[in-house]
């Protein structure tokens, strides 16, 4: 699929645990050079990980960032990330 081609909903349910830069900066809605301009510079508008050589970024972080539902298994907040889960505690409205 093109770098530029937008990111359909049906999409987000299969999407992996950890993002490769282009796949993020396509649903963040920006082109490779960006995207790797922005990691380089440390203003990658979600937070990144750094592996070896590698960029790795959180699936969560870009649907937290997006205003996207993060599966969540425990409804705990990520620390990390800033991704919530969509789940109201007891007594929450």
């Amino acid at each position: 699929m093109r770098s530029d081609t937008p990111v359909r909903l049906d999409e987000i349910e299969r999407l992996p645990v950890v993002l490769e830069p282009v796949e993020a900066g396509r649903m963040l809605g920006l082109g490779r050079t960006t995207t790797y301009r922005l990691l380089r510079q440390g203003a990658f508008p979600v937070p990144v990980l750094r592996v070896g050589r590698s960029w790795r970024i959180p699936t969560a972080g870009v649907l937290a960032h997006l205003g996207l539902p993060v599966p969540s298994t425990s409804g705990e907040v990520c620390s990390r990330c800033g991704a919530r889960s969509n789940h109201n505690k007891e007594g929450e409205s």
